[in-house]
């Protein structure tokens, strides 16, 4: 009896050291161990208010057992509308580190979204109450949405814009932060556009308040002001304008 007894605790000794001296056999070690861990511990990083990590963490238990797939995570994440990239990785035993990068609002688009850094439309709840200019126009003229905006900024350097929409027909409109409202139709815009910088900036050194003043901007050789404008010859005297190619 006690020879048997001696010959299993031999063979259960031999046994467990034959388990603890097997390679490990597998992926790299980080996936390996978190699809073979229990993930007790999530950090979430990045320039991520209250709001945003609460959406992440809700994902995450979204996926249950799942959360230990680090591509899965990752996917789950990046399906975020208001998440531009995500990068994920495990810090074994039990740590799942996600490094978050949200989307960059430079614009309102239309009633529905935001537009990013790179001109793409993306939906967001937590981007709202930011100071950023409305942009607006079809679906499909996004594109011609963001020349013409950009195109105002660099017109008009240090002025802040409310608005800019691009109308049916491509009729360009915008509206500047300190009031002044232009029109600038389809054709020639760029032509038109200029000149009507060159309008404000007359009106502004003649003391006209641009609230409730619009510029229409659609003529050939010049503009129409709604609002309380100076007589055309005030506002057309070479005086205001001695600088060659600043003609109307």
């Amino acid at each position: 009896m006690m020879l048997w007894f001696c010959q299993v605790r031999a063979y259960a000794l031999l046994m467990l050291t034959c388990v603890l001296c097997s390679p490990v056999v597998g992926d790299s070690f980080g996936v390996r161990s978190a699809g073979d861990s229990q993930i007790k511990f999530w950090v979430i990083r990045g320039e991520v208010n209250e709001g945003q990590s609460a959406d992440v963490r809700a994902q995450l238990l979204s996926l249950g057992l799942a959360a230990t797939d680090i591509d899965r995570v990752r996917e789950a994440i990046t399906s975020l509308n208001w998440v531009a990239a995500a990068e994920v990785t495990f810090n074994w035993p039990d740590e799942l580190i996600i490094q978050v990068q949200p989307e960059q609002a430079i614009a309102y688009w239309n009633d529905s979204g935001y537009i990013n850094q790179e001109g793409a439309v993306f939906q967001s709840n937590f981007h709202g109450g930011s100071d950023l200019p409305h942009l607006s126009g079809s679906e499909d003229d996004i594109d011609e949405v963001m020349r013409r905006y950009l195109e105002i900024r660099r017109a008009m350097p240090g002025r802040a814009l409310v608005e800019v929409e691009v109308r049916e027909r491509g009729a360009v409109a915008f509206e500047l932060e300190d009031g002044w409202q232009v029109l600038l139709g389809s054709d020639e815009i760029s032509q038109r556009l200029k000149r009507a910088v060159i309008v404000i900036n007359r009106l502004e050194r003649m003391g006209i308040e641009p609230e409730n003043t619009k510029i229409d901007a659609r003529y050939t050789d010049g503009v129409a002001i709604n609002g309380p404008i100076p007589t055309t010859d005030q506002l057309l005297t070479q005086r205001e304008n001695t600088r060659k190619g600043e003609e109307l």
